[in-house]
């Protein structure tokens, strides 16, 4: 007997193949990093792991032996002082009054979104926001009004069809994913008090890279006090994972009670937290390599010529091949080539936009560059 369900899952699959949109996993540990958020190379720094090791022996020489599984919820069993110590330190780091951890970006861009953005508000959010701002925006009672990217006309323009006094928030990512642009964020903060608007910026790809000591573009232009919400991700220049929410301390208590995945979810590990919180003090002092990566965007782009590359002057590159099944096409050619990159398709981007998405780190060489810029010209 045939299994209907089973069916209708398969022809949505065979649906989406024919497309040319189904994904499927794959391991590219063989070939060139271009396509990982480990921009300071940290997930394989032997030091930062010896460091690891080493304090977590110290913890234990103390007896304090960590204990490898989390037991439930922060709210429930899953809490320790490890924990306070480490959003402690962030929270200093990042130059904010507080801070507050979440097992992934995903769960605490939903978790912050759903628990500020109620009903009788309203949020504007930039037309190329990451998926997991769209879906907090999704699951929210808020108002939802989009505008296009980076356009502060277009924000100003709705925005000024809301009276002052509606409890309002401007929702943006310090640097897009997808393109490697920043977002106009000191005029967004002008725009702060005329329209009485509250800033939540997403620091995913800058959080590690910019500012002193790693702490965040937000804090290199001395923005820091003016941003109510600000999220650092561990999984991108940090190379681990997880990620805090950084405020005030009333920001920290009110979403330690209305913000459902941190309230709903397992905690992270106390041993997680234990490799964050030597993180901490290990990126703090990475601008060697932060200064590399710069030097290597440069070179990047002083290679890049012709309408199919982009001019973003952050570790996101792109290439851009029109149409999915060419840009597969062009993807596979550089991955026998040796290279790790993804290609991304319509539509998680717009039509005629599809491309290869290149993320450069402190580790990338010259010549590596070189020859997977040779091979994408030389895709056709």
């Amino acid at each position: 007997m045939e299994n209907s369900a089973l069916n209708h899952l398969s022809d949505q699959l065979n649906t989406r193949e024919s497309e040319g949109l189904l994904r499927s996993l794959q391991s590219l540990a063989d070939m060139v990093d271009f396509c990982s958020n480990d921009y300071l190379g940290l997930s394989q720094n032997p030091v930062l792991a010896e460091n690891i090791a080493q304090d977590l022996r110290r913890w234990a020489e103390k007896g304090k032996a960590l204990a490898h599984g989390a037991t439930g919820s922060r709210l429930i069993s899953g809490h320790s002082p490890i924990f306070d110590e480490f959003e402690k330190a962030c929270a200093e780091m990042h130059r904010a009054e507080a801070a507050l951890l979440f097992a992934s970006g995903y769960d605490a861009n939903v978790g912050l979104i759903t628990a500020l953005a109620g009903e009788g508000q309203v949020v504007f959010c930039d037309q190329l926001l990451h998926a997991s701002l769209i879906d907090g925006l999704r699951l929210c009672k808020a108002e939802k009004r989009i505008f296009k990217h980076n356009d502060l006309e277009d924000l100003i323009q709705l925005m000024a069809q809301y009276p002052k006094e509606s409890p309002k928030w401007i929702v943006v990512e310090s640097i897009y994913s997808m393109d490697g642009d920043v977002a106009p964020l000191e005029e967004l903060v002008k725009l702060k008090d005329k329209y009485q608007v509250e800033l939540i910026v997403d620091e995913a790809h800058s959080g590690g890279l910019y500012g002193p000591e790693g702490s965040g573009l937000c804090v290199e232009l001395g923005l820091e006090k003016e941003i109510f919400a600000r999220i650092i991700t561990f999984g991108k220049a940090w190379g681990n994972a997880g990620a805090v929410v950084l405020g005030s301390q009333i920001l920290r208590d009110f979403l330690i009670n209305f913000a459902r995945p941190f309230i709903y979810s397992t905690a992270p590990s106390p041993v997680h937290v234990h490799s964050l919180l030597s993180t901490v003090a290990f990126i703090k002092k990475q601008d060697a390599p932060r200064e590399k990566l710069k030097a290597n965007i440069e070179f990047f782009q002083s290679l890049c010529s012709g309408d199919a590359w982009g001019k973003s002057q952050t570790a996101i590159q792109t290439f851009f091949v029109s149409g999915n099944q060419a840009l597969r096409a062009a993807a596979k050619k550089a991955q026998s080539a040796g290279f790790a990159v993804k290609p991304i398709v319509y539509p998680t981007v717009a039509k005629g936009q599809e491309r290869i998405r290149i993320t450069l780190n402190a580790l990338s060489k010259q010549e590596d560059m070189q020859a997977l810029i040779h091979t994408l010209n030389n895709h056709a």
